[in-house]
């Protein structure tokens, strides 16, 4: 269908079409939607073009941040003993929006997928166990969706701290076996957080 296009149009419709659950027909449209929008295509451009350069991973928790540090890492009213690990800052931000942790967190940004060449390494779990160190943490939760990847990826984790004198508990199964914990209603999500299930004590 794009090959009826110009080829600035054609290109912006291939290009949109690799991301993330957009076909030819939704790229299509949306890039039709764009060229009768110039002053939008430029707010867009320059903020695509500065995307890399000014979002990085905070230094503790590796959540996104335009700054060394992100501003839940700089909260000081948070609890300093308690760590969530979450696969990614999406995860992180639906839990947030619960209001029910008060904790600091860690993002490992992807799970466990040998096919995919996903091993220990990308998980950051080397970066994990000095930030419980520095910070002195007494209890970590475990909040991975549980599909077979999460539950493969919260098995390591806790081969990895099993001689860390820190609590490990993961949230209770009020969540859908399969259910990616982006598409959890808050309440359930809630009760999930209540009930942890402890995998380790200290």
């Amino acid at each position: 269908m794009s090959g009826a296009y110009p080829y600035t149009l054609k290109k912006l419709i291939e290009t949109f079409s690799l991301l993330p659950g957009l076909g030819e027909k939704s790229s299509t449209r949306l890039s039709l939607f764009l060229l009768s929008k110039p002053e939008l295509c430029e707010i867009l451009g320059e903020l695509i073009k500065e995307l890399p350069y000014r979002v990085k991973l905070c230094k503790f928790c590796r959540n996104f941040s335009e700054d060394e540090v992100c501003n839940i890492c700089k909260n000081e009213n948070r609890d300093p003993h308690t760590l969530c690990i979450v696969e990614n800052p999406i995860n992180l931000s639906h839990i947030e929006e619960t209001g029910i942790f008060n904790g600091y967190y860690f993002v490992l940004h992807y799970l466990l997928s040998p096919k995919d060449g996903i091993g220990p390494k990308e998980l950051g779990l080397d970066h994990l166990t000095y930030l419980i160190k520095l910070r002195d943490i007494k209890e970590i939760i475990i909040a991975l969706s549980p599909t077979l990847s999460g539950e493969a990826t919260a098995s390591y984790i806790l081969e990895v701290l099993k001689n860390c004198p820190v609590k490990v508990t993961k949230i209770a199964c009020g969540i859908p076996m399969g259910m990616e914990i982006q598409f959890v209603d808050p309440l359930t999500l809630k009760k999930a957080l209540f009930g942890r299930e402890v995998l380790k004590e200290k």
